[in-house]
């Protein structure tokens, strides 16, 4: 029986370019009953390095370059948050930074998160997102010059009103 592995749950196998991981999240009250919502996550385009400075600094703002041995990535991301059968109508979801990190390919080493002043447009962290609603944005990362199989993860812990602490969703950044 020849058996793949299952697509985004470690670092062993995350997900590629432009294959989609649904997965869920809980919402709610501390002391209530979590309400579950569906997530969808793509990653629909990858740049990094000069391609990726070069698209930063066409943004028209100020922007630091990277710091000394890195260089930026910047991933295209689309975000679907849809309410399950008994989800909160109006619970939306608030895309925050540190939710998507840049990691080295054993999981261990988070890359810093670059401190620009802005993302670029249009741009996902920060963004609130109504159930039923899917949205494409950028997010901005930094990871080794010389990092060849840098992964992304989505902590889907990393907010206000979760109550399950459930393991990030992995990707692959090349």
């Amino acid at each position: 029986m020849d058996s793949k592995p299952i697509l985004g749950i470690s670092y062993s196998s995350p997900a590629p370019v432009g294959v989609t991981i649904k997965t869920t999240v809980e919402r709610g009250e501390a002391y209530a009953a979590p309400e579950i919502y569906n997530v969808e996550l793509t990653l629909l385009e990858i740049m990094r390095g000069d391609e990726a400075w070069k698209r930063i600094k066409g943004q028209g703002s100020f922007n630091e370059p990277p710091k000394a041995g890195f260089e930026f990535v910047l991933v295209l991301i689309r975000f679907g948050y849809f309410r399950r059968s008994r989800g909160m109508e109006g619970e939306v979801y608030r895309l925050t930074k540190g939710q998507f990190v840049a990691v080295s390919p054993d999981g261990k080493t988070e890359y810093e998160i670059p401190t620009s002043l802005s993302q670029p447009e249009p741009q996902l962290i920060g963004s609130t997102i109504s159930p039923g609603e899917a949205r494409d944005g950028w997010i901005l990362l930094q990871i080794p010059k010389d990092e060849r199989r840098p992964l992304l993860i989505f902590k889907r812990q990393n907010m206000e009103g979760v109550h399950g602490v459930w393991g990030p969703i992995w990707f692959q950044l090349y």
